[in-house]
């Protein structure tokens, strides 16, 4: 029998110089696998939309509440205490995997049992199958989660980047496959299974670390009150997620629901693809640095500028441009997806520097007050959904935007007001790109009426705005020291990529 390999992780020390260099590395692997990941999601998303219709995408939206929030309860936060602990013990690795693995089960069977509630809550006995189908996704989650965290720990990012993309072709093709062969939306039931089980498989083969029987200790229990308060802000900032499709698949029906989903998923897409990779690298780079305050406000101000260089041009392409981009892309029959995507869009600028609040929280072992933030925001949310049902989807998505708008910036002062950066470093930092911001929107604004609505003229304007938000940008000192940065790093990595796999 093979021996059990252990974990203490003191190798998971490094000097400022090889974190640097393994973030760096990270940044760049992630960003790579995620645009290809975006290419082949933003093919996939397109090539379904016109293979099904948006009553089938609104019966599968319907269940994602449901999974959305048993999903909160399948692993405790625990995967995120693998992550954020100086170093972690092989009896600890073992009690969080077999909690998961507990957790993911029991979580399973209450699901399943509570389909036909489901299914009678929106008036859909489609959806109870739907829901019997997924539920097992569950458990076999379980099984990966901890793998995936030692990945993330370890600054495996090439080995991630292999696990999501693999997996997700798999997926992809299968759902292809089924709605091509007239499935409907039993075909992005298969789909996600797939991805499920591809990516059990693929963890277990990429990291051979085996689990040992579960030890009962103090030390363990002490990892329950870190992963509670994170499980406590899950729980809340679920009804800030999902509250608005349950209202909206409730009263207003299955179509406007998924007219609602697809605009909702194709803001999220190429931001997730943006984000993911560096909130990847961002979390165990900071946990590592958080007693040094000058490479902790270095490390953090350097991925958030690079999350918004990349995010903000497109956003407000997007904004000025929704009519032309969802109609070229979906076709005539998703037309109304464009004013819902053009009001959704508006809280992407402040949605990336809210995210990252939770980097904060997190790294600085701060969860407590993490789950007291997520109870406020999540209360406001809820009522601006309640708010805005009467007018309909659009009137969804106005108010939650504006409520953002408004709790975005006192979430950012509740998370620096404590800790190695500061709410005035951060507004610093933040306000060249919100001029920016301003000046391409106007910009683009009259670059649109000057351009002929079709495939060329959109090409032309997503240059252009970012072309123009980084011209901007440049012109304040503080934002050309960051972008030098970013691009010195950026040639080092391109350097070794060259070297690496040109020779």
């Amino acid at each position: 029998m093979a021996a059990r390999k252990k974990f203490s992780f003191s190798e998971s020390r490094m000097s400022r110089t090889e974190l640097k260099v393994a973030s760096v590395n990270g940044a760049a692997v992630n960003f790579v696998s995620q645009g290809l990941k975006f290419l082949m999601q933003f093919c996939y998303q397109i090539l379904i939309a016109r293979l099904l219709l948006p009553e089938d995408f609104g019966i599968v939206a319907m269940a994602a509440p449901l999974f959305a929030f048993a999903a909160l309860f399948t692993d405790f936060g625990l995967t995120q205490a693998t992550v954020q602990r100086a170093e972690i013990t092989q009896d600890q690795l073992s009690f969080i995997f077999w909690i998961n693995v507990g957790l993911s089960a029991a979580v399973c069977l209450a699901v399943t049992a509570l389909a036909p509630a489901a299914g009678a809550f929106f008036k859909e006995p489609r959806l109870v199958p739907i829901i019997l189908a997924l539920s097992a996704t569950f458990v076999v989650g379980g099984l990966c989660a901890q793998h995936m965290a030692l990945l993330n720990r370890q600054l495996l990012f090439s080995k991630i980047a292999l696990v999501e993309l693999g997996s997700f072709s798999v997926g992809a093709a299968t759902g292809l496959l089924f709605a091509w062969h007239g499935s409907g939306y039993w075909a992005l039931v298969y789909s996600q299974i797939a991805v499920s089980l591809s990516t059990l498989l693929l963890t277990w083969i990429l990291i051979r670390w085996i689990p040992s029987k579960p030890v009962l200790n103090s030390e363990n229990f002490k990892l329950l009150n870190f992963g509670a308060n994170i499980t406590s802000f899950n729980f809340l900032n679920f009804f800030a997620r999902n509250f608005d499709n349950i209202l909206i698949g409730r009263y207003l029906g299955q179509s406007p629901l998924g007219i609602y989903d697809r605009a909702y998923k194709l803001l999220l897409m190429p931001l997730s693809q943006i984000t993911t990779p560096i909130a990847k690298v961002a979390l165990p780079s900071l946990a590592r640095t958080r007693n040094d305050p000058d490479t902790y406000r270095r490390f953090y101000f350097r991925m958030l500028e690079l999350i918004i260089l990349a995010t903000y041009p497109v956003v407000i392409f997007a904004i000025i441009n929704s009519e032309l981009l969802i109609l070229t892309l979906l076709g005539q029959k998703w037309a109304e997806v464009s004013q819902v995507f053009s009001v959704l869009a508006f809280g992407a600028i402040f949605a990336p520097i809210s995210s990252s609040t939770g980097w904060l929280f997190i790294s600085q072992d701060r969860t407590k007050e993490m789950r007291n933030w997520g109870a406020l925001s999540s209360t406001l949310f809820v009522a601006s959904f309640v708010c805005g049902l009467p007018w309909g989807i659009t009137g969804v998505a106005a108010f939650y935007i504006c409520v953002g708008t408004i709790q975005g910036p006192v979430l950012w002062w509740g998370a620096t007001r404590r800790g190695p950066l500061t709410y005035r470093q951060l507004l610093g930092t933040l306000w060249p790109y919100f001029f920016a911001a301003i000046i391409t929107g106007v910009s683009e604004y009259g670059l649109k009426a000057s351009l002929p609505g079709n495939f060329a003229a959109l090409f032309i304007s997503l240059v252009a705005s970012y072309g123009i938000f980084l011209g901007v940008v440049m012109v304040f000192s503080s934002s050309r020291k960051g972008m030098a940065d970013l691009a010195f790093e950026g040639l080092i990595f391109a350097g070794r990529f060259y070297r690496k796999f040109a020779h």
